[in-house]
């Protein structure tokens, strides 16, 4: 019964460490890319006050800048020159009253940026794969658990069946035939259950 509450009380904190864990890593690699980005959109301000026309990203696949300006002046982020994949991007179009526009595109999250994020920081999913250490655990020592019940209950029908054979040797002088024919039966019954057809 212990062994039974401790598996259960096991999983339980297993799937809490894994929740916790899918939070606490998401939020991690959320704040990464927009760290990433947001130093792009610094390089590209301070590459523009510079007066550069081409500003280069510090992280050239996570967000792509194009200002048009009044005069016609383009200025851009130079990945936007080479290969570039829109579908890849979500983007947002600013425009104020002189007629400057700012083009901004930024990466969607994927699954294998995310699983990237997992290879190059191990530490972050620490609590999610502990959790799921716990959650095994728990399982395993529930499995166990129910072998042992398992195995209990065929050895008390065991030792019942032995009891009935003891029981009717035991009357065998008193009643001889029916003795005997008893015990043949919880014999045929026991080599039926465990070891086999009789």
């Amino acid at each position: 019964m212990k062994k039974r509450l401790f598996g259960t009380g096991l999983c339980l904190l297993g799937i809490f460490l894994i929740l916790l864990g899918c939070i606490t890593s998401s939020e991690l690699y959320i704040k990464a890319r927009q760290e990433k980005m947001n130093k792009n959109v610094a390089n590209f301000i301070l590459d523009l006050y510079s007066g550069n026309t081409i500003s280069k990203p510090a992280y050239t696949e996570y967000s792509a800048i194009i200002l048009k300006t009044q005069s016609g002046k383009i200025i851009t982020t130079d990945n936007v020159l080479k290969l570039f994949d829109e579908n890849m991007y979500s983007s947002e179009t600013h425009k104020d009253k002189n007629g400057n526009e700012v083009y901004i595109y930024t990466k969607k999250p994927s699954l294998s940026e995310y699983v990237y994020f997992f290879i190059e920081n191990p530490y972050a999913f620490g609590m999610l794969i502990s959790g799921f250490l716990v959650f095994v655990m728990g399982i395993l020592l529930l499995y166990t658990v129910e072998e042992k019940q398992v195995v209990k209950t065929a050895d008390d029908k065991l030792v019942n069946y032995i009891k009935a054979l003891r029981l009717t040797l035991a009357t065998s002088k008193i009643i001889p035939e029916e003795s005997i024919e008893k015990a043949k039966g919880i014999v045929d019954d026991i080599l039926k259950k465990y070891g086999g057809k009789a």
